[in-house]
């Protein structure tokens, strides 16, 4: 007599099917940009109902991709943490393989160079940054995962930079999806993207998500010696 064995199931197939709806996967895209909006916002950009919306983002929550905060009557939406922030920034990787080329000519240029992934700075000027730090050694990585050196801690005393130091690791690599090669994500990066935003050297762009370099910035990436690609 044959015994059926149970399989071993950890709950991914949950993930998957809340991700699965277009106007959800829009609703998750626009808060890639690190921002919290409200339900009615989001319910415009998923072109849903606002009903229809409540429960799009009911089943996003319980699925533990979305926080929510609530102000007063309100309700805002986040991306929960940075290791669903990954998840998600790893499945638009794989989205993309298969038709890379065909799929760059439809991004706008503004969001292919310089653009916020959840709370971290990703596209050419994302992936300069990080090949910047490795090179003056500000950075050590270790695999995917890295940390300050002495001398990168010093760095941002100097340009002001909160990050405090916890565990290791700082940073992580994160699958630039239009770059095709890592950029920085992690606390370090996060506080990194933070501090050029309040002191404007990266600004809003038009488009959602990109953020346009303005001359603060560039002269940021001159102390650091990082030629911007364009």
């Amino acid at each position: 007599m044959m015994v059926a064995r149970r399989s071993v199931q950890s709950g991914f197939s949950r993930l998957t099917e809340a991700l699965s709806d277009p106007a959800r996967e829009a609703m998750v895209s626009a808060l890639f940009g690190g921002k919290a909006l409200p339900a009615g916002e989001l319910a415009s950009l998923g072109g849903v109902s606002p009903q229809s919306a409540s429960a799009h983002l009911q089943k996003l929550t319980e699925s533990r991709l979305l926080s929510v905060w609530r102000q007063g009557r309100f309700r805002y939406y986040r991306i929960a943490d940075d290791e669903v922030a990954g998840l998600i920034e790893n499945l638009v990787n794989v989205a993309i393989r298969a038709d890379h080329a065909e799929r760059m000519r439809s991004v706008p240029t503004p969001l292919r160079q310089s653009r916020a992934c959840y709370c971290h700075l990703a596209g050419q000027l994302g992936v300069a940054l990080r090949d910047g730090l490795m090179c003056r050694e500000l950075i050590a990585m270790r695999g995917t995962e890295g940390s300050l050196t002495e001398q990168g801690l010093a760095w941002c005393c100097t340009e002001e930079i909160d990050f405090k130091p916890g565990r290791d690791p700082h940073m992580r690599l994160c699958n630039d999806w239009t770059e095709r090669v890592p950029h920085l994500a992690g606390p370090f990066a996060n506080a990194l993207l933070k501090r050029l935003v309040e002191t404007h050297a990266l600004v809003p762009h038009c488009i959602p998500r990109a953020l346009r370099l303005t001359p603060k910035g560039r002269a940021f990436f001159e102390r650091l010696r990082v030629p911007v690609p364009f």
